[in-house]
């Protein structure tokens, strides 16, 4: 879809590849683009599957994530990316985090050997924030970008249609081996399937449609995923997160807050009238589909359950809560701890899953980045994180001054993604999951270079606001 801005293309210039093009060894430097692409695809819709991908596949191998930065780095112009972030983004925060995590983990690998480096993933791949700003550094790039993201988005509205057949069909998908004792099938994880069910039905709120009738198919299809989401994942971050869309949508759009409220009523129909019928269909937690489900479950955030369906999850609560506490204590045994943090290599719980492996981390990745790396390191990435949403605040403004909707439309479509993950990793290692952090910081680096396209395009002599 092309955009305003993108026929406009202002100052665009190509960061990247200098020393290889000239050598000739890439006559199309694209390729590597479309490879990084469909890497984040994999991760997307294959989750833990992909994750477990290594080289080699067995013992602590380097995965496919990380193999594909470190060949971006080594072939992108990382300082002229850098020099041009700078201008978009408050750059600081975001070199000191980098500075105080890939340090530390170097420095922690005689604890931990290479769980060091799993446990540092989240400061190790949010490096893909470069690989982002570069990938889309021409008008050519970008579009093909936006393209991806709707086959994209498309490929998940199908695959995750497949939800409720997973453990079956994960029978039939070959298995691959972890760093520790456990394993996983590489088709139908499925772990973050409903988040992206909930973004594929915001892009069909958000894209605009052909028909000008009220009630339109994509609404439709809309209200249908996220009721097949809620009803099926039965997680408690997808509740909140089906929230949490809707005070963005209220506070960037409000019109599309209220289709969105109004999607939303039409999935409570949907779950509803599945109640009414009496047929018995069971989600990912072995429930009943039903809106009485739905309330006790979200109720059991609280630690308290209003059923007997919902105990286990209510348990879980307090669990978390010891696992925090048991942090906190450690923490607060030097000054040192408290600053600097426990550091990587060890398990942050002593709790083991149904393999026998250990949990490393508290299902809570802002209380993993203040565990790992103290109050410092936690002041550094709320910093950062500031200054992208900082950042993508200023761009969605000037978008929406320059009256270039379909801009603004992009940057809300990517911002809703890294917003569920934030949502996420409330109740969830989100920050720690490759397929979770790799895209998110893709997606900001893919922002940060839109703000400075739309701001090179506004000041253009013959840019104007359109009608």
């Amino acid at each position: 879809m092309t955009t305003p801005s993108l026929a406009n293309p202002g100052q665009w210039s190509d960061v990247g590849f200098p020393a290889f093009e000239q050598a000739g060894v890439f006559a199309h430097v694209n390729l590597w683009r479309k490879v990084v692409l469909w890497t984040v695809a994999a991760y997307l819709i294959l989750n833990t599957g992909f994750e477990m991908l290594r080289i080699p596949p067995v013992g602590a191998g380097i995965p496919v994530g990380e193999l594909v930065l470190v060949l971006s780095l080594c072939m992108i112009n990382v300082i002229a990316v850098l020099t041009r972030m700078a201008s978009e983004v408050w750059i600081f925060p975001i070199l000191l985090w980098w500075a105080l995590g890939l340090s530390r983990s170097l420095y922690d690998v005689h604890v931990g050997g290479a769980w060091s480096f799993r446990d540092a993933s989240q400061a190790i791949e949010s490096l893909f924030l470069i690989v982002g700003f570069w990938l889309v550094n021409s008008t050519p790039n970008m579009l093909y970008f936006f393209r991806w993201l709707r086959r994209l988005l498309m490929v998940a509205i199908f695959y995750g249609l497949l939800f409720p057949f997973a453990g079956t069909l994960q029978k039939y998908s070959p298995t691959l081996p972890g760093m520790g004792t456990n394993s996983a099938q590489l088709f139908f994880q499925m772990t973050d399937t409903p988040n992206m069910l909930v973004w594929a039905a915001c892009w069909l709120l958000i894209e605009p449609g052909r028909s000008r009738s009220p009630l339109r198919g994509r609404e439709l299809l809309a209200a249908f995923l996220v009721a097949f989401a809620v009803a099926f994942a039965q997680a408690r971050t997808i509740y909140l997160g089906v929230l949490v869309v809707g005070i963005l949508l209220f506070v960037t759009r409000s019109r599309l807050a209220t289709r969105w409220t109004a999607m939303l009523l039409l999935g409570i129909l949907i779950i509803g009238a599945i109640s009414l019928t009496g047929i018995s269909i069971k989600g990912r937690e072995h429930k009943k589909i039903s809106l009485d489900f739905i309330v006790s479950h979200f109720e059991a955030i609280s630690g308290k359950a209003s059923s007997g369906e919902t105990e286990g999850a209510a348990e879980g609560v307090p669990q978390r809560i010891g696992w925090w506490m048991n942090i906190y204590r450690k923490m607060i045994r030097s000054p040192q701890k408290i600053i600097f943090g426990l550091g990587y290599g060890i398990p942050l719980t002593n709790f083991h899953g149904r393999a026998g492996t250990i949990v490393r981390e508290p299902h809570n990745s802002y209380i993993s980045v203040i565990a790992r790396l103290g109050v410092s390191g936690m002041i550094v990435w709320l910093f950062m994180q500031g200054a992208f949403f900082l950042s993508w605040g200023r761009s969605y403004r000037l978008a929406g001054r320059m009256g270039w909707s379909d801009d603004r439309s992009n940057l809300l479509l990517l911002l809703i993604f890294n917003v569920l993950l934030l949502n996420t990793a409330i109740g969830e290692d989100g920050f720690e999951k490759p397929f979770y952090a790799i895209p998110y910081y893709l997606f900001w680096g893919v922002m940060l270079r839109y703000g400075r396209q739309i701001r090179e395009s506004a000041a253009q002599p013959d840019a104007a606001p359109s009608e």
